[in-house]
């Protein structure tokens, strides 16, 4: 009996040992802290998923997600070192890199910007030159504005003849449904979907159809950080790029994987519709080899039209501030 006991209390202490091993990071993982642009949501889904795939603990990568401020904010923290790894707006990590910052945009993850002038769909706002005589909101210093005055400049438009509002973009469904306001620049996620649901319909003016098409959203690391250890990096940008693939592949079960961490999130149809109506379309432009790789035209207008924006980008323009040799040898195709 007393055999019996002492076998059942090992075999017991096995199954403890195994599971625990099931839920800790794999034994030598490599730490890594990544800080996305915002709350979780479509933009990082594709980290997300490729985390409940076990696609980072597979590379031996033990991943800190951690929810953003900002792309602005989050490009200060990978400046200073607080963070690992970024996700941030592509203009916003270029400003902040040609200021001085040793950072760099390692992997497009949006290779369009996804935001644009969202009106009521009865409104007159058609074209940009519709922008004159009208009251738009945006938030002062958000990544968006570089887009907005480059439409602006690119479209021969008079920004004196637009009222600018300085709002924050927690009202903007107040505004917009109110009519306080002609049209908001925002994405459609954010306000297309939300407006859609309580039946209020609207349209989009994108800035990358209008004289603004420039790298969006991206993975961006500090210059230091990544020569000290490339290997790391690129194990984590193959991994990300796996989990983007898989997203789109499936973007029910990455909403679902998305949703069982973020219970508190934007509701499943919400984000459904998000992605595969809007999201999805960003991952990759016109010539781009494949996900996070975007055609040399791209970054060269990019480069373009932010040194119109903020001046000079610094030394070696756009093409100190990106680079593409921590992408796989073969990336995920577009979808």
């Amino acid at each position: 009996m007393q055999k019996y006991i002492k076998y059942c209390l090992r075999a017991a202490e096995a199954g403890f040992l195994v599971a625990a091993l099931a839920i800790s990071p794999a034994v030598g993982a490599e730490k890594l802290k990544l800080t996305i642009n915002w709350t979780p949501g479509n933009s990082d889904i594709g980290i997300q998923y490729a985390d409940a795939l076990g696609f980072y603990k597979e590379a031996g990568i033990d991943l800190e997600i951690e929810p953003g401020k900002g792309s602005g904010t989050t490009s200060q923290l990978v400046a200073a070192g607080s963070t690992d790894v970024g996700l941030a707006s592509g203009s916003s990590a270029i400003a902040i890199a040609a200021k001085g910052a040793p950072i760099k945009i390692i992997a497009p993850i949006y290779q369009a910007p996804e935001w644009g002038i969202i009106s009521l769909e009865d409104s007159p706002i058609l074209k940009p030159k519709d922008l004159e005589g009208k009251s738009i909101a945006i938030p002062a210093g958000s990544a968006d504005v570089a887009l907005f005055e480059t439409m602006l400049r690119a479209n021969g438009v008079d920004k004196s003849k637009i009222n600018i509002l300085s709002a924050d973009a927690s009202g903007y469904l107040g505004l917009l449904a109110e009519k306080k306001v002609d049209g908001v620049s925002a994405t459609p996620g954010d306000v297309m979907i939300p407006l859609g649901e309580k039946g209020i319909k609207t349209k989009i003016l994108f800035y990358r159809d209008n004289g603004a098409p420039i790298v969006g959203l991206s993975v961006i690391a500090r210059d230091d950080k990544l020569k000290k250890n490339p290997e790391l990096y690129k194990k984590f940008i193959e991994a990300t790029l796996k989990g983007y693939a898989a997203a789109i592949k499936n973007p029910e079960a990455a909403v679902d994987a998305l949703r069982s961490r973020y219970p508190d999130s934007a509701t499943k149809a919400a984000l459904l519709e998000e992605l595969t109506k809007y999201v999805i379309s960003d991952f990759c432009v016109s010539g781009a080899t494949g996900l996070g790789k975007p055609p040399a035209t791209l970054w060269k207008t990019t480069g373009e039209v932010l040194t119109a924006t903020f001046g000079s980008l610094g030394d070696g323009g756009i093409e100190a501030i990106h680079t593409e040799d921590y992408l796989p040898a073969q990336v995920p195709p577009c979808p």
